[in-house]
């Protein structure tokens, strides 16, 4: 190992041995919550505040860093190359004062792996671990990482984009932009140290589905989750959002898209006029990522005793014409400017809507085959039941109120294996139907349960969309405008489609599915329908 570097710094000799100093030494310098906040950012197994000091914590990372491996994982390329040089020659005063190094300095001081003598303004790799980061850029696997980094710019900016985002909406989302296999992505965002350090993965309730879903939170803006949900709740926008990947490169290196003229020039006089340090963009981060209100910046500029009436005014217009180019989490990725184009667009669709709608008449079964229809799915969904023992004190045949949300289990038994339940059933026939009967049910064997769009409502029949067809289909009691108003077609759920007496009905429960569809997915549907060869038998 060389030291020839160590003559910038005060050198210590234990038995005539030259030491690096340590990080030790400087951290209890350090503010509590910033160790912790970088330490659950590298360490896993994490313990709470209150119960670790700062030294234990030190302890846990530089744990974690005497598996050199562990280094390279949390690093970028670039942070690996700035760590060889320094290991390399620290009498280059580049690496200290060079603009062009500030993002890798910032960096790794935050993971620990360098610290700051103030004293002499240079940097050095503390003691503890300098053995270790020596073998991380020996053997680094360069072509490797730099596969790794192009997968992190995207992804890791995607969530920092959203601020929060169901974990299977980040596979989805890497395999599609990436092409790589979903099963590589979900391992990359479950394992790698680097997507791990700026992602926070944990299990939450999330309302709309009533259950706990892996969510990926970016770390900084955990604290933010229930007011992005909130903000989400007022602004979301299910829309197909386009992917600039350069974007988001310039966005994960940078906070904000550098390339974007408006954001430049708005950056540069803010760090021109040493504005950095009140805090406006990270102010500006915040704002953008819920698209909240821009009152508290104005305020925190006008504070700035520094600024001129003109020059506060000047700063304002530039800062508001910014944050219409940056993407949002509350606008799920969208720019306040491509939000107003949307809503604009969202609004022309509805106005068309409104024009073309055909209010449904005679659109259902007739009293007589409604209570038909009843008597006999709803004996075979008893005799599923019974037969599987699935919800023993539960009356399904003859019931004079059935919970439509406790049958989802035994409807989904039955169509499990239609054509076996059917035939058992008609075999045993143990509510002693009558022949024409049973043959009404044998039809059942000839049903469709999946997710079906509802596309839209003709004068007698409703129209369910598959991906290669659609079923015009008769509501049982009442016309099917009246459970679900056209207003929200397009409208995704999961139903059965099956014969009855001639024409095609569903098994009267209509399964709500939790997708939300923009309007480029309105028109795509719009357009398949018209399309479409439309089937009034199966």
């Amino acid at each position: 190992m060389s030291f020839k570097f160590l003559r910038i710094y005060d050198k210590i000799q234990v038995l005539g041995v030259v030491v690096m100093p340590t990080f030790k030494d400087i951290i209890n310098h350090y503010d509590k919550g910033y160790v912790f906040e970088q330490y659950v950012k590298i360490v896993r197994n994490f313990k709470n505040y209150d119960s670790i000091s700062r030294k234990k914590m030190l302890d846990a990372i530089y744990e974690e860093y005497s598996n050199y491996e562990n280094i390279i994982d949390i690093c970028t390329v670039r942070e690996l190359k700035f760590l060889k040089k320094l290991t390399a020659n620290f009498n280059d005063l580049e690496l200290f004062k060079d603009d062009k190094y500030e993002w890798e300095r910032s960096n790794l001081l935050n993971k620990f792996l360098i610290a700051r003598d103030f004293k002499n303004d240079t940097f050095y790799i503390p003691n503890e671990i300098i053995e270790f980061v020596n073998q991380a850029v020996k053997k680094v696997n360069w072509k490797l990482r730099e596969r790794i980094d192009a997968l992190s710019e995207i992804i890791v900016t995607f969530c920092k984009i959203q601020g929060s985002v169901l974990a299977d909406v980040v596979v989805e989302f890497g395999s599609g932009i990436t092409g790589y296999d979903k099963d590589v992505i979900y391992s990359y965002i479950v394992n790698c140290k680097l997507f791990n350090y700026y992602v926070y993965l944990t299990y939450e309730k999330i309302e709309s589905i009533n259950k706990k879903e892996l969510l990926a939170v970016y770390h900084d803006y955990y604290s933010l989750m229930d007011l992005l949900a909130e903000q989400r709740k007022k602004y979301g926008l299910a829309e197909s959002l386009q992917i600039d990947t350069r974007k988001y490169k310039t966005i994960f290196y940078n906070d904000f898209d550098i390339n974007n003229p408006k954001i430049k020039v708005l950056v540069d006089v803010i760090k021109s006029n040493n504005l950095v340090y009140f805090g406006i963009l990270d102010e500006m981060k915040i704002c953008a990522l819920l698209n909240a209100d821009r009152d508290s910046l104005k305020d925190r500029i006008k504070a700035i005793g520094k600024l001129r009436d003109e020059d506060y005014t000047s700063i304002i217009n530039l800062i508001y014409g910014a944050l219409d180019e940056m993407p949002s989490g509350a606008l799920n990725g969208f720019t306040p400017n491509e939000a107003k184009k949307i809503e604009k667009k969202i609004t022309a669709m509805e106005f068309e809507k409104e024009r073309n709608h055909i209010e449904q008449v005679d659109a259902c079964l007739s009293a007589n085959d409604a209570d038909l229809f009843y008597k006999l799915y709803f004996g075979l969904l008893s005799f599923v039941n019974v037969k599987y023992n699935i919800k023993p004190k539960m009356k399904i045949y003859r019931a004079k109120k059935v919970n439509p949300m406790e049958l989802y289990e035994i409807v989904d038994k039955l169509w499990g294996n239609v054509v076996v339940e059917v035939s058992d059933f008609c075999q045993k026939n143990p509510f002693n139907f009558s022949k024409e009967e049973l043959k009404l049910v044998e039809e059942f064997q000839k049903g469709k349960r999946g997710l079906y769009i509802i596309a839209k409502y003709e004068k007698e029949y409703t129209g369910l969309m598959t991906a290669d067809r659609v079923y015009m289909i008769k509501g049982i009691t009442c016309n099917i405008d009246k459970i679900i108003s056209y207003k929200m077609l397009p409208y995704p759920v999961i139903t059965t489609v099956l014969p009855f007496k001639g024409v095609l009905i569903y098994d009267s429960l209509l399964g709500d599915v939790p997708i939300n569809m923009g309007s480029d997915f309105k028109q795509v549907f719009d357009r398949d329908y018209k399309k479409s060869m439309k089937y009034y038998h199966m």
